[in-house]
């Protein structure tokens, strides 16, 4: 089948065309600006059409010759957002019965099952796309979806870096009484696979279906699900009767990577319960089935995000602030010495060397991190380093011999600490030194501990790597007086 993906540099279009390709379709992609999609893996096998969704002729030239069209376009980027969508229904329903096209399959939102008069300017728009497509020629099968839960999901990753925001701090959470409301999160491969299957569907299926996961939750035991699979202390909420989407909005995109213009439709949707309609569940896995394994538990789906994000990462498509939040710390220095002198030092670090920075710290350090239960002053050097192998506090994650030596703390902190060394060649008898901490914090105690040692950190490191930088030019300087 030859199918278009519209939206394709999205969080859900960047993980569907893989499937689409791999379930033997061909694939085109229209995008606005091509250059997004250069870090992804698949992209030199999809034939891509430069277009924008909203334009007419665009659209209608990225339909010819398709069998089905995927349509993924949310805009929420700022004001105006729904016209943008309705624009870009249209052009979509007009294009593809030009075209031929014999099927359209389009992700929107979950309704509430009341008020409707009221629903929020977000799934407001979702539903108005939908019934565009539905009103059109080409039969449509509109998917509605509440949370769907995975590493670059924007409404996951706002649950995320809340719940690692929040969790680990006061014994009790006020939380505004709206994270009662229920709601039927899905994963995001679930969603895949419910996209693949509505390709093949007859021609007299014209119509929308809730999709969700097999759990209806709160709000709030979205956060309490995350924080236990995350392995964040878990305070008691209290509920506070607070009813303000926008200063939330605020107070998120204070709090998170999340930006604002996406928070605020998130956050008001959230005054709405979100639940699937029981028959339309049904009648979706009788026409494509259940996803390998059974509809995905809301905590499993979780942990293979978790899993997702502490090896692959985001990808290039996902959200803003994707992923776990990691805070940096980086120093760089021009060394008058080639690339090899320095890799000289950064492989000499440790044992009775040393670390090159303030007399003292790493001893003090060592005793108060001993006293918390981590490995205090152990002193171990590897005759070589190698992935795995203990050097002092540190456990080496990666090397690359000459250029880069990667490291992860063992020491007792709220957090995942790691140094990364690395020398890049910028001549024959010069070189780039780059040191880089990373620390991504584990609850609100996590990031308290960071921002407190912030000012001693940053002198300490910063000691370190100028005086590196200082004893790989020392020796070179040396060694050229020794010929």
């Amino acid at each position: 089948m030859h199918c278009l993906v519209v939206g394709a540099t999205g969080y859900i279009g960047s993980r569907l065309v893989p499937r689409l390709l791999d379930a033997g379709h061909s694939v085109r992609v229209l995008a606005r600006d091509p250059a997004r999609l250069d870090g992804q893996e698949w992209a030199r096998a999809v034939e891509v059409e430069q277009g924008d969704a909203t334009d007419r002729d665009d659209v209608a030239s990225a339909c010819d010759g398709m069998d089905a069209v995927v349509h993924l376009v949310h805009a929420m980027d700022g004001p105006g957002y729904a016209d943008r969508d309705r624009v870009a229904a249209e052009a979509l329903a007009d294009g593809a019965a030009a075209a031929g096209v014999q099927r359209i399959v389009y992700l929107g939102g979950l309704q509430p099952a009341a008020d409707t008069n009221t629903v929020s300017g977000h799934l407001s728009s979702r539903r108005e796309v939908g019934d565009i497509l539905l009103a059109g020629p080409v039969p449509t099968v509109v998917l509605k979806a509440g949370i769907v839960v995975g590493t670059g999901s924007a409404s996951f990753e706002m649950i995320r870096h809340l719940t690692e925001t929040a969790m680990g701090g006061p014994f009790v959470l006020p939380l505004p009484d709206r994270m009662w409301n229920r709601i039927q999160p899905i994963a995001v491969d679930d969603v895949l696979h419910i996209i693949v299957g509505c390709l093949d569907l007859p021609a007299e299926v014209n119509r929308g279906f809730d999709i969700g996961g097999p759990e209806v939750l709160t709000y709030q035991r979205l956060m309490s699900g995350y924080a236990a699979e995350a392995g964040l202390r878990r305070p008691l909420p209290i509920p506070v009767p607070l009813s303000a989407p926008k200063l939330t909005a605020r107070a998120v995109a204070a709090l998170t990577p999340v930006q604002r213009g996406l928070a605020e439709p998130l956050v008001e949707s959230m005054k709405h319960e979100l639940v699937c309609d029981e028959q339309d569940l049904k009648e979706l896995s009788a026409l494509v089935g259940h996803p390998p394994g059974g509809p995905t538990p809301y905590r499993t789906a979780v942990r293979r995000a978790l899993d997702e994000a502490g090896s692959a990462g985001p990808g290039p498509s996902d959200a803003p602030g994707s992923g776990p939040l990691e805070l940096v710390s980086e120093h760089v220095h021009e060394v008058g010495a080639p690339a090899a002198a320095v890799w000289s030092v950064i492989a000499g670090l440790g044992g009775d060397t040393g670390w090159y920075t303030v007399p003292g710290v790493w001893t003090v350090r060592g005793w108060v991190d001993g006293l918390l239960g981590g490995p205090g002053n152990r002193r171990t050097k590897p005759s070589r380093l190698t992935e795995g192998a203990a050097l002092d506090f540190w456990r080496v994650e990666d090397v690359e011999e000459g250029r880069r030596l990667r490291l992860r703390a063992e020491a007792a902190l709220p957090g995942t600490a790691r140094l990364e060394l690395r020398v890049e060649c910028t001549g024959r008898r010069t070189s780039r030194y780059v040191q880089r901490v990373t620390f991504r914090p584990k609850g609100m105690a996590g990031r308290a501990y960071w921002y407190a040692v912030y000012p001693g950190h940053q002198f300490v490191f910063a000691v370190m790597a100028r005086t590196i930088a200082g004893v790989a030019a020392s020796n070179h300087r040396r060694a050229l007086k020794a010929l």
